[in-house]
């Protein structure tokens, strides 16, 4: 049994015991040793660096080595606010005081910040307090560098729409005002696998809705007298290859093209009824077409068909191929122009955009005294109260915690660009309507897995540049791909069958069955945090290994290191009723939009979404309330 277990080991490329003892310089040992950097690479990327626990694991190279989805510091900060630890900290002597005071670094923050700055004339003084070591919150990126290749992976948010110029939108505005390009040009594939059709975001392949555009393999397990195989856009006629019964593919390819629509139920209506029952009762589909949707609507609502209403879950069934740009980094490419305008000397003055996605921040220039608008890292706040508890009074107390001491700052306003679960704590003197409904706010996790491969050959044999796949017993996740690099002057990253390339997987958790979404959520999450780096390590390896190794795939030589992102709070869930309420009365999110006091709430969540449109627009409104307040 032992030497069984030992020889995996080696099959996979794993250390012997799988534990943090086996990472040297930030790699773990027989991972991949290309990622080791010889010479001038590592004095021009800096050198590798690891979260050194058996949770964050492995966090790749550059300015976001140590902020890989939720980490075990990050966790350990947030976690001594809800068992309410902070009090017994040190208190700094020293207090700052702000015209306004931004809490949480994410797209919303900092766009409250520079929408402030700019609506003041720059006379005015804002800090952004992030607890994570760089801004961004989900809006951030994992860096590789393989074979003297770097390769970037988005950690979540991810994909975006470019405006047309002069349509008076928000993000229009924004795209003058960042300098961004208004046009992208994509890598392609040289040689024989110029053939083969990748997507620009990491979305299109996952359930084959954009086939038009894409090339997918879909892995069906063994089962049965079944044996397993992979088969090619399998869409493309009528689900012929799978092993889908007649009535399961008749009713797969009538959901794929929406067939019916709403089938006249008002949004109101399909907000207090179950996706499942939808699609099971309303559209009397088979119960397989559930379980087909799960997995993307486990990610991307937080919540299984089940537990989700039928609003939200079929807003992601499309047909129409749809094809969105994404940054190398997904969204930080965003956040990273927004930084450059924010904070002076954040990038060299000369820098272009594709200076400012590929080059090393200048952090000292985040929190530099004088400036209008500073961003201070690391500091997460564990207190937020009126003078006196008033909220009619004129200031604002922030207490936050960095380097182990506590440190409070007054401001004429406080804009809450964090999420929920962080205000609900935080927020001291809340009124208690507020309270409760902030109480109906349930968030789901969900986990990003950027792998980086040192070539994709087995791809390349079988036509593909996406994977998709239907074991969730046994498998992890359900979907990966490798996206077509933004090109970006010298540095582009190749698009080679031979060279590196990262794999991204995005995974919902999720519980079939009708399991109130709360136990579904609590459990998962759970699930998500009791799981080490080295078994997720192992679960990726190993699925790949079972997909890939009959096209001359060896997850020892070919993968040279896996980050985890792991957001234990990913989205608000939209259980039935949550997003219109009770008819006549205020929704939850609609009660704890409008603050109070001095307190500005400001996070994509109040959308009943976290994503970068709600995220800039919430962060705009903010911003002109604190205006108007300081």
């Amino acid at each position: 049994m032992v030497k069984s277990h030992r020889d995996d080991n080696r099959r996979l490329g794993l250390g012997a015991d799988m534990t943090r003892r086996d990472v040297v310089n930030g790699v773990l040992a027989g991972s991949g040793a290309s990622l080791m950097m010889p010479g001038a690479a590592a004095s021009a990327f800096g050198a590798a660096q690891a979260n050194n626990d058996a949770f964050t694991g492995y966090g790749g190279v550059g300015d976001y080595a140590d902020a890989n989805g939720n980490t075990w510091s990050v966790m350990q900060a947030a976690h001594r606010i809800r068992d309410n630890k902070v009090g017994t900290l040190p208190r700094a002597e020293e207090a700052e005081a702000f015209d306004l005071v931004i809490v949480g670094g994410g797209p919303a923050g900092l766009l409250a910040a520079y929408e402030y700055t700019k609506r003041t004339g720059g006379e005015k003084r804002c800090l952004i307090l992030e607890n994570h070591p760089i801004f961004g919150g989900a809006a951030r990126q994992n860096d590789f560098l393989v074979d003297g290749v770097r390769l970037t992976g988005p950690q979540a948010s991810n994909s975006f729409v470019v405006p047309e110029r002069g349509a008076g939108t928000q993000l229009d505005q924004l795209f003058d005002e960042l300098e961004l390009p208004r046009q992208y040009i994509f890598q392609g594939p040289p040689g024989a696998a110029r053939g083969i059709r990748f997507a620009t975001d990491n979305y299109a392949n996952m359930d084959g809705f954009n086939e038009g555009n894409i090339d997918v393999g879909y892995y069906f397990a063994s089962s049965g007298d079944e044996s397993a195989r992979l088969e090619r856009n399998i869409w493309q006629d009528g689900l012929a290859r799978t092993p889908f019964s007649e009535m399961a593919r008749e009713d797969l390819l009538r959901w794929r093209k929406n067939d019916g629509g709403e089938e006249g139920l008002p949004p109101e209506a399909l907000d207090r009824i179950s996706y499942r029952h939808f699609l099971e009762e309303v559209k009397g589909y088979d119960a397989a077409v559930t379980r087909f949707a799960a997995p993307v609507t486990g990610l991307l609502t937080g919540l299984s068909p089940d537990a989700v209403s039928a609003r939200v879950g079929m807003n992601y069934v499309n047909d129409k191929p749809t094809e969105y740009p994404t940054f190398p980094g997904g969204n930080s490419g965003m956040v990273l122009a927004l930084i450059r305008k924010l904070c002076p000397g954040s990038f060299p003055p000369n820098a272009d955009f594709a200076d400012v996605l590929t080059d090393r921040i200048n952090f000292a220039a985040l929190d530099r005294a004088g400036q209008p608008a500073r961003l201070r890292l690391g500091a997460t706040a564990v207190s937020v109260t009126h003078a006196d508890g008033d909220h009619d009074s004129d200031t604002v107390q922030v207490v936050y915690e960095k380097d182990g001491l506590l440190h409070a700052v007054t401001a004429g306003a406080v804009v809450m660009a964090s999420g929920g679960w962080v205000n609900r704590r935080i927020l001291k003197d809340m009124p208690e309507d507020m309270r409760t409904a902030y109480g109906e706010f349930i968030h789901a996790p969900a986990m990003i897995v950027n792998v980086a491969l040192t070539n994709w050959r087995p791809l390349e044999r079988l036509g593909v540049s996406a994977l998709r796949w239907f074991d969730d017993d046994n498998m992890l996740g359900f979907s990966g791909n490798i996206r077509k690099p933004m090109v970006l002057g010298p540095q582009t990253t190749p698009l080679d069958p031979s060279k590196p390339a990262v794999l991204t997987m995005y995974m919902g958790l999720y519980t079939l069955g009708e399991k109130d979404a709360r136990i579904q959520t609590m459990e998962n999450r759970l699930r998500l945090f009791a799981t080490s780096y080295a078994e997720y390590e192992r679960r990726v390896k190993s699925q790949l290994a079972e997909i890939l190794s009959p096209y001359g795939f060896d997850p020892a030589t070919d993968i040279a290191g896996i980050v985890l992102n792991r957001w234990g709070h990913a989205r608000v869930t939209q259980p039935p009723g949550f997003y219109y309420g009770p008819q006549g009365v205020p929704s939850p999110r609609e009660v704890v939009e409008k603050g109070y006091g001095r307190v500005i709430m400001a996070h994509s969540e109040l959308n009943g979404a976290q994503n970068l449109r709600g995220a800039f627009q919430h962060g705009a409104r903010a911003a002109a309330a604190a205006v108007a307040l300081t």
